[in-house]
């Protein structure tokens, strides 16, 4: 199994469910890890073999990476290699590529362009693994046959992620707590959270803060988002280690993700701690939420400060939301469903 990056040296939502579907490979299969680290060796796991990246220019990143790859199969001599990434060299084995996202906020003309040359490439691939129906649309009008494509939703680890143990969310103002969490990048939509939470009436916004956690994606764009929340009710928490105990204290969630596709790890993260969660309906985040929580229209911050509002002011409406999210993900997307259905696949291609 092989990863550019990996938590903590990179914080994402793809790598985190990379990093759980080693943890989860290993009780049923013998695994060697390969792992690029561009910040610090000691954070790539302890088992791994460890590839530097930090400083090199892109393509002398993946030619390195896909020579420690190559190298590794030859050591071990796989039945199967699962990868994040596409830049490998041929390999004697069949190989499975793990795809989280692969459009854009705002279609550009080279992403068209982008997205065929990955259909393409990966048709060398045993299989191409998505987690939710809309990525697997693109790429199949991309041209990637769907005899390639496998969906598997991205699996939540329901001991991490749930209810704050203690039954008392922390609150160190005595105000109510509002959480989005993601990469700060434009296309997670931090921005319009902020702006909708600036945009209550000023009684109800001395009740509330407001927590933007996650790792830095665009520096640029979270010096905006520190501009813009000056003198507002906002908080930041950046890479933090771990992403429960924010969710943990919190009372509801946002996911204000203005992507066009590609699946929410934050809001089935955020519905299996039993927070109630507004979202901007997108294609895939309906899809991983099972159309629970509080859908709003995309984009509309008007709609999303009003439905801010009804949730803050209807404690029963929170803790039902909250406990049918729980409940659809302890059935959806539990770690041991997921896993099954990955156990199946790479059992059906060796």
């Amino acid at each position: 199994m092989c990863s550019p990056r990996l938590p903590p040296d990179e914080w994402s939502g793809a790598g985190r469910a990379f990093l759980d579907l080693v943890r989860h490979a290993r009780p049923h299969m013998e695994v060697r890890l390969v792992s690029g680290w561009h910040r610090d060796r000691a954070m790539v796991p302890a088992e791994a073999v460890a590839v530097e990246l930090g400083g090199l220019s892109v393509s002398s990143a993946r030619w390195r990476f896909g020579r420690a790859v190559h190298d590794e199969v030859r050591r071990f001599k796989p039945d199967i290699v699962v990868s994040r990434t596409l830049s490998l060299p041929p390999l004697p084995c069949p190989f499975v590529d793990v795809v989280q996202q692969i459009v854009r906020v705002v279609p550009r003309p080279r992403d068209q362009l982008r997205r065929r040359a990955f259909a393409t490439a990966a048709r060398r691939a045993a299989a191409v693994v998505v987690p939710d129906a809309a990525t697997a649309r693109h790429l199949t009008a991309a041209g990637l046959p769907e005899g390639k494509l496998r969906v598997i939703p991205v699996g939540v680890d329901t001991s991490e992620f749930r209810s704050d143990p203690s039954g008392l969310a922390a609150r160190i103002d005595g105000r109510m707590h509002i959480v989005v969490t993601g990469r700060i990048l434009p296309e997670k939509g931090q921005h319009l959270a902020l702006d909708a939470v600036a945009r209550l009436p000023a009684r109800e916004k001395r009740q509330v803060r407001l927590t933007i956690a996650g790792s830095i994606g665009d520096p640029v764009y979270l010096d905006q988002l520190r501009v813009q929340a000056w003198s507002q009710p906002v908080d930041f928490v950046l890479d933090p280690i771990r992403i429960a105990p924010v969710l943990q204290s919190a009372d509801l969630a946002v996911v204000p993700s203005i992507v066009e596709a590609g699946f929410s790890t934050s809001v089935v993260e955020a519905m299996a701690c039993g927070l109630p969660v507004v979202w901007f309906d997108q294609p895939a985040v309906r899809e991983a939420t099972g159309g629970r929580g509080v859908p709003v229209p995309a984009d509309d911050v008007t709609a999303l400060r009003q439905a801010l509002r009804d949730l803050l002011a209807d404690a029963g409406k929170r803790e039902r939301l909250g406990a049918d999210g729980r409940r659809y993900v302890l059935g959806a997307l539990s770690w041991d469903r997921t896993w099954a259905q990955w156990s199946r696949l790479l059992h059906g291609l060796v």
